[in-house]
């Protein structure tokens, strides 16, 4: 039984867009993949333990986005759906991208407030 749970947020603006299976072609479905890790485990250097200002030790239990075929139920993770698509896995998502969308949604609150 994990002592700890950890909602791992990436790529989040990559996973609203439509992708679609490389092998059938249907459109590809966003699943919560999970896996219990344990603090000094070899593999814990692939995971953050950290919580706010503490560090979780023992099993902790990490979960992410991957995407899925429905049809054929290949699944693939973000960096190799990237890889598929020509996209560069390394390349990080802009932070303009947010700024933008934050200010949109501001921008659009002063207006409604400004009419009421």
């Amino acid at each position: 039984m994990p002592r700890g749970y950890q909602r791992i947020y990436k790529h989040v603006f990559y996973l609203r867009k439509p992708h679609y299976c490389p092998d059938c072609g249907t459109k590809l479905k966003k699943i919560a993949v999970s896996k219990v890790v344990n603090s000094r485990s070899p593999e814990a250097k692939d995971f953050d333990f950290r919580s706010g200002d503490a560090y979780m030790i023992g099993d902790v239990q990490f979960t992410w986005d991957e995407l899925e075929c429905p049809g054929c139920h290949k699944r693939l993770d973000v960096n190799e759906m990237k890889r598929i698509e020509g996209i560069d896995p390394s390349k990080k998502e802009t932070p303009e991208k947010v700024l933008t969308l934050i200010m949109a949604i501001l921008v659009l609150v002063i207006l409604f407030l400004a009419c009421r």
